[in-house]
């Protein structure tokens, strides 16, 4: 018989979702066991009344309004060659040598956007089946995060 392996972080589809939203709202989070191991891992946060991060410990119990994803919750997400890719950033964001697929879905996690040869966001990578793609994939402010946190790690 063998034993699964425990997958981290739990219930990951949550942490997508906040990763895919606009302001990194944590939409739902299952249990409030699954959000209290979100909250004391560094996954997500709670801010108080006066905008204020609050302890893990108490953001349940004291928060107002929304959870927020962190880096470290964007990066939890993430495999290998996708963590990888926004690591391989230079200094202005462009991604180096990420395949399409990997580019296509951090895109979808709000993690990169293309950008035309002017800097101009692009809802694609322009490829149009014959000539390539005509747009690099850049780190979104998030996707920046999420490569910042990989630098707070010890």
């Amino acid at each position: 018989m063998s034993v699964k392996a425990k997958s981290y972080p739990p219930a990951p589809q949550h942490l997508r979702a906040a990763c895919a939203h606009p302001s990194g709202h944590l939409t739902s989070h299952g249990s409030r066991t699954t959000l209290q191991v979100y909250l004391d891992d560094g996954l997500v946060y709670r801010n108080d009344g006066d905008d204020f991060r609050l302890p893990a410990e108490l953001a349940q119990a004291q928060g107002v309004g929304p959870y927020f994803i962190t880096g470290a919750g964007r990066r939890a997400i993430l495999n290998d060659s996708q963590l990888a890719a926004i690591d391989s950033a230079d200094e202005d964001g462009a991604l180096r040598d990420v395949s399409w697929p990997t580019a296509a879905a951090l895109t979808r996690l709000a993690l990169v956007e293309y950008r035309d040869a002017d800097g101009t966001p692009q809802p694609t990578d322009g490829d149009d089946g014959r000539t390539g793609p005509k747009h690099r994939p850049f780190l979104t402010p998030a996707g920046v995060d999420a490569a910042r946190a990989a630098k707070s790690q010890p």
